[in-house]
C-alpha cells in the first residue's frame, strides 16, 4: 500500500470514529473541503503542513495518518524535503520516530503543535536550523537539541544535504490527581471503617450543600474480587442514607484501572411549577392539570406517592398520551420504580434496527441518529416537563379568540409536538422541520393527524406573508439554526403582539472556546448523570452487553465530570471524545437487550450532541442570557423566563433546559 492509500484508509477511518463531518473537518483545519474528499478518495499529494493540520484538527498524532498497516509508511516527498514516518510507541507518553531529508539551503516551516508536544532533533549528516521560528538553534551531525513544539518552529538546512531523526513526544491524556479527590486505604479493622464512615458522612453533606462533586478513591482493595468490596461499600453507604429523608445528590460506586471509588455528586434542583389547578375555559383544561401536577412531582422528588397516586402513575405510563406517559415515567423512575414509557418502547422496537449512518453532510442527521433522538429521547430529563411550561405560557400570553394556528419551527421527529397537540387538540399545527431524515420520521409520527401540517423547509426561506402569524413554538432547535436569523425572521412573521416560545437547552456564560466546552461537558454529562441516579437502583446482571455500556459510560461521565469541574478541559474533553469512538466500536447502534440498554441509547445521543458540539456543527448552543440578549436585537420583549432543569451553576440563567416566552411589541407601544 503507497503513502497515498494510507492516509486515504486512516483519514476516512479516524473521521468517521470522531465523528466530524467533511465541512466540519474543513472548518476546524483550514484545509479545503474538496481537498479533503480527494484524499479520501485516494487522490491528489498533500503537504506535510496539510497533513499536521488535519492532524491537529482530529486531536491525533501526526502518524496515525500516514503509517501503513503493520507500521511504518512511504515516503511524503514535497519540493526541497522528504520526510518518512518510521515507528511510535504504544505506551504513554506517546512518541513518534520520523526521518527528514532537507537539500542544501531549504526551509521547512511547521505551524504549531497542540500544547504540551516536544520534538528532539539528532541531526546524521549536515547542519540544520531547528527550533523555534524566531529563535532557532544551529545543530551539526551528532548533536540533539529538545524544544517545545507547541509554536511556530522549522527545520533549515544551510550550505549542504540534511538528514536527522526527529522524536516527537505527545503529552499524556492520562490524569489521576484531583483537588476534589480524598483518597483513603481500604479499611481493614472497625476503627478504619469509622472513619471511612466519617469522610463519607462529611462529603455527602458537603455536595448537597453546594460542592458540585466528591470522589473518594480507595488505595488497593480488601479482597481480588472488586465486585465484593464495591457491595461492602454500598451497604456502609445505605448504613448513612437509612432515614426518611433524601438526599439531593447522586451517589455511585464504581471501579476503574486505578481500584474503587465512590463519587457523590450534586443534582440540580429548579421551582418552576406550581400544584395548583388552572381556572379556564380550555378545551383540555382535565389534562392540562394532571400534567402540571406531574410536572411538580418531578420537580419535587423527595414527595412520596401514596398508593392512589402510584396506582394513577402506572396507569398514565400504559396509556396512549405521549405527555402523561413520560410524565409519569419520569416521576416513577425519580422514585426507584423503573418503567419505560410504553410509547417509547413502541417506537424503538420498530426503529432501532433500521438506524443506518448518517445523512448527509452538515444537516442535523449528520451528527444525531435521527432513529435513536426518535426513540429514546423520551428518557431526556425534563423532556416532557419543558412542553408543560411551553403549554402554560401558551394558555397564559395567547388571546384564544385570535389564535386559531401555530407554526412549530425545527419540529424533528415531532415528539413534543404530538404532547402540545394533546394539550391543545383544537389549535391547527404546522411543523416546519429541513431534515430530510428527521422530516421522514415526523411524517410518520403525525400520519392522520388532520391538526398538524408539516413542511419541510428551512425556517429562515419559510414563505409567509409578514406580521401574520400569532403564535410560533420550538422546543430543542433554536439551536440548529443561526440563532439571530431565527429570532429575527419570528420578529418578521409574527403580527403585532405574536408570541414566540422557545423551550431548549442552554449553556452556562462563555466567552472562549475552552470555557464553551467545560460547560458542554458539566451540561450534557449531568443529564446523563441525573438519569444514572434512577437507574442505580436496579440489580443490574454484570455480564449484560447493555450493562457494560452503562457502566462504561457511567465511569467515564464521573470522570469527566471532575475534571471539568477543576477547569481540566483537555482531560474532559479527551474523556469525552475516547467514549464517543469507544461506543462506536462496540456496537452501541444495535438493539437494546436489556431495560438499562433504553437509558444507554440516551446516553449515547447526549454523547453524540456533546462531541458535536465540541466541534461546533449543527449543536451550536449558546446561554441564555445571550439568548435573551439576541431576541431583543430582534426587537421581541421578554415576557416569561423559566430554567426548568438545572445542569450546572445556581442562577436561573445558568445551563440547563430552559422556557423563554417572548412577544412582539403591539404597535401602539412602539416609539419613534
Amino acid at each position: 500500500m503507497n503513502i497515498t492509500e494510507s492516509i486515504s484508509r486512516n483519514l476516512r477511518r479516524i473521521r468517521n470514529q470522531s465523528g466530524l463531518t467533511l465541512t466540519g473537518l474543513s472548518e476546524h483545519s483550514g484545509v479545503a473541503k474538496s481537498t479533503l474528499s480527494q484524499m479520501e478518495n485516494g487522490e491528489g499529494n498533500p503537504t506535510v503542513e496539510t497533513l499536521w493540520a488535519i492532524a491537529n484538527a482530529l486531536d491525533i498524532s501526526f502518524g496515525r495518518l500516514v503509517e501503513e498497516e503493520g507500521g511504518g509508511s512511504d515516503k511524503l516527498r514535497n519540493e526541497g524535503e522528504i520526510v518518512c514516518f518510521i515507528e511510535k510507541s504504544t505506551g504513554e507518553p506517546e512518541i513518534e520516530v520520523y526521518s527528514i531529508d532537507l537539500q542544501a539551503g531549504h526551509c521547512k516551516k511547521s505551524a504549531p503543535h497542540p500544547r504540551g508536544v516536544k520534538e528532539r532533533v539528532t541531526v546524521l549528516s549536515g547542519i540544520m536550523l531547528v527550533g523555534d521560528a524566531d529563535r532557532p538553534r544551529l545543530i551539526r551531525a551528532g548533536e540533539s537539541y529538545l524544544f517545545d513544539a507547541d509554536i511556530p518552529h522549522i527545520y533549515a538546512a544551510t550550505d549542504q544535504n540534511t538528514r536527522a531523526v526527529v522524536f516527537i513526544e505527545y503529552p499524556s491524556k492520562a490524569y489521576s490527581d484531583y483537588v476534589l479527590s480524598t483518597y483513603i486505604d481500604w479499611p481493614i479493622t472497625a476503627t478504619a471503617w469509622d472513619g471511612v464512615r466519617s469522610a463519607l458522612d462529611r462529603a455527602l453533606i458537603e455536595v448537597a450543600n453546594g460542592i458540585v462533586v466528591r470522589v473518594l478513591p480507595f488505595r488497593e482493595g480488601g479482597v481480588r474480587d472488586k465486585s465484593v468490596d464495591k457491595k461492602t461499600l454500598i451497604k456502609e453507604l445505605q448504613s448513612l442514607k437509612t432515614t426518611n429523608f433524601l438526599w439531593p445528590l447522586l451517589v455511585l460506586v464504581e471501579s476503574d484501572s486505578q481500584g474503587i471509588f465512590v463519587a457523590i455528586i450534586r443534582l440540580g434542583i429548579t421551582s418552576c411549577f406550581a400544584r395548583s389547578d388552572f381556572r379556564t375555559n380550555w378545551p383540555n383544561v382535565s389534562v392540562m392539570n394532571t400534567t402540571r401536577e406531574l410536572a411538580w412531582l418531578a420537580e419535587s422528588a423527595s414527595v412520596p406517592l401514596d398508593e392512589q397516586k402510584l396506582e394513577e402513575l402506572l396507569h398514565y405510563i400504559e396509556g396512549d398520551s405521549w405527555i402523561l406517559n413520560s410524565l409519569a415515567s419520569e416521576v416513577l423512575q425519580q422514585r426507584g420504580i423503573l418503567r419505560l414509557p410504553h410509547q417509547l418502547t413502541g417506537l424503538s422496537d420498530n426503529k432501532v434496527e433500521s438506524a443506518g449512518s448518517f445523512m448527509s453532510d452538515q444537516t442535523f442527521s449528520s451528527r444525531i441518529n435521527v432513529e435513536h433522538y426518535d426513540a429514546f429521547e423520551l428518557l431526556h430529563p425534563a423532556y416532557a416537563r419543558q412542553v408543560v411550561a411551553l403549554a402554560e405560557d401558551l394558555c397564559e400570553f395567547a388571546d384564544f379568540h385570535i389564535t386559531s394556528s401555530v407554526i412549530d419551527v425545527g419540529s424533528g421527529p415531532g415528539v413534543p409536538l404530538l404532547m402540545l397537540q394533546e394539550l391543545y387538540p383544537h389549535l391547527h399545527f404546522t411543523a416546519i422541520e429541513p431534515d430530510s431524515y428527521a422530516f421522514s420520521c415526523l411524517i410518520d409520527n403525525t400520519e392522520n393527524l388532520g391538526m398538524i401540517d408539516v413542511q419541510q423547509i428551512d425556517f429562515l426561506e419559510f414563505s409567509k406573508k409578514s406580521s401574520s402569524v400569532s403564535v410560533i413554538t420550538s422546543v430543542g432547535a433554536s439551536h440548529h439554526f443561526n440563532t439571530a436569523f431565527m429570532l429575527q425572521k419570528a420578529y418578521t412573521l409574527l403580527q403585532s403582539g405574536g408570541l414566540l416560545i422557545v423551550a431548549d437547552e442552554f449553556l452556562s456564560e462563555f466567552s472562549n472556546q475552552s470555557e464553551r466546552n467545560l460547560t458542554l461537558v458539566r451540561h450534557h454529562s449531568a443529564y446523563i448523570l441525573a438519569s444514572m441516579a434512577w437507574v442505580e437502583g436496579e440489580d443490574l446482571p454484570i455480564e449484560n452487553r447493555d450493562v457494560v455500556l452503562y457502566r462504561k459510560i457511567k465511569s467515564a461521565m464521573i470522570t469527566a465530570q471532575l475534571a471539568a469541574t477543576e477547569f481540566k478541559v483537555e482531560q474532559a474533553v479527551n474523556i469525552c471524545r475516547k467514549l464517543f469512538t469507544d461506543l462506536r466500536d462496540e456496537g452501541i447502534e444495535k438493539q437494546p437487550v436489556h431495560v438499562v440498554g433504553f437509558f444507554v441509547r440516551f446516553y449515547w445521543l447526549e454523547l453524540q450532541a456533546m462531541v458535536a458540539g465540541f466541534d461546533y456543527e449543527v449543536e451550536r448552543k449558546t446561554y441564555s442570557r445571550r439568548f435573551n440578549e439576541l431576541a431583543h436585537l430582534a426587537g421581541l420583549n421578554l415576557l416569561r423566563h423559566r430554567r426548568v432543569f438545572s445542569t450546572s451553576g445556581s442562577d436561573e440563567f445558568d445551563s440547563g433546559t430552559h422556557v423563554f416566552t417572548f412577544s412582539k411589541p403591539k404597535t401602539k407601544d412602539k416609539c419613534f
